[in-house]
C-alpha cells in the first residue's frame, strides 16, 4: 500500500507499523473521512492497470490474443502441459510460468524414454523367447568327441540306421554326446538311403574310413546295440554344410 494510506493511530501504537488497516470503529474519524484524520483508501487511487497474461487451459485457448503471453493453468497435468508448451514455442508465444512447462517437458522426456526402454526390453524378451522356442524344437544329431574334429576340418556326410526325419534344406545342430555341448550347426543337402553292403567304404566325405562290411557293421552295432545289423540293413546317408560355433558368433558380431 501507497505511503500516503497509513492505519489510523500509526503515530500512536508503533506495533500497527505504516502499512493500511481499513478503519472500522463507530466514532473513527478516519471512517467518517473526518479532516485531518489522514487519507482513507478509496476507488480512482488504484495503480495503473497493467496488461494480463493469458490463462490457458487448452489447446483452444491459444487461438485467442497472446500478445501479453499466457500463463498455463494449475489444473493442466504434465502431458498437456509439455504439448501446449512445444506448441507455445513453435508460435512464438511468451510463458510467464516457464518453471511449470519445463518441468511438464523433462517429465514427458522422462515418459517417452522409459516407454522406449519398455518397449526394447519387451523386443528382447520376444527374441530370447523365440530362441528359446527355437532351440525346444531344434533337430540335434550327435557325434563322438573324436569324430568332432573331422567335421570340424571338412567331413560332409554321415550315415546313421536312425531316421533323424531330416530332408534338404533342413537346419540342425550338431552335438558332443560326451560334453552335451553344440558345437557347431548344419545344413542338411542331401538325403538318401544306402544299403550296409553298397556303402563305399572309401568315401572321402565321411568322417572314418572302414577296411571291410564286417568292422562298418561291428561300428554300427556299437553305436546302436538295440538293433540287429546285416550286409541288408538300410541307413541314412545325411550329406551337410557345416557351420562351427565360433563362426556363428563372429557372423552375429
Amino acid at each position: 500500500m501507497s505511503k500516503r494510506f497509513k492505519s489510523q493511530d500509526y503515530f500512536r501504537y508503533p506495533k500497527l507499523g505504516k502499512r493500511w488497516r481499513k478503519p472500522k470503529g463507530l466514532q473513527s474519524k478516519l471512517r467518517l473521512e473526518k479532516g485531518g484524520s489522514g487519507m482513507k483508501a478509496a476507488i480512482g487511487y488504484g495503480s495503473p492497470h497493467t496488461p494480463q497474461p493469458l490463462l490457458v487451459t487448452s489447446m483452444k485457448d491459444l487461438e485467442k490474443d497472446c500478445s501479453n503471453g499466457i500463463i498455463f493453468s494449475s489444473r493442466l497435468g504434465s502431458k498437456k502441459t509439455a504439448v501446449l508448451a512445444a506448441k507455445t514455442k513453435e508460435l512464438g508465444i511468451k510463458v510467464v510460468n516457464m518453471k511449470k512447462a519445463r518441468r511438464a517437458t523433462r517429465l514427458a522426456a522422462a515418459l517417452k524414454k522409459k516407454k522406449e526402454v519398455t518397449k526394447q526390453k519387451k523386443e528382447q524378451e520376444k527374441k530370447e523367447e523365440k530362441v528359446k522356442s527355437e532351440a525346444k524344437g531344434e533337430k540335434k544329431m550327435g557325434f563322438d568327441d573324436d569324430v568332432v574334429p573331422q567335421i570340424a576340418g571338412g567331413k560332409t556326410k554321415t550315415y546313421r540306421l536312425r531316421d533323424h526325419g531330416l530332408k534338404a534344406g533342413d537346419m540342425v545342430a550338431f552335438e558332443n554326446t560326451q560334453k552335451k555341448e553344440v558345437f557347431g550347426h548344419a545344413k542338411i543337402t542331401k538325403v538318401e538311403k544306402v544299403v550296409v553292403e553298397k556303402f563305399d567304404l572309401r568315401d572321402p566325405e565321411h568322417y572314418v574310413v572302414y577296411n571291410s562290411t564286417e568292422e562298418l557293421m561291428e561300428a554300427l552295432k556299437k553305436r546302436n546295440p538295440d538293433r540287429e545289423v546285416t550286409p541288408k540293413t538300410e541307413m541314412f546317408a545325411y550329406t551337410y554344410e557345416f557351420t562351427p560355433m565360433k563362426h556363428e558368433k563372429e557372423a552375429k558380431k
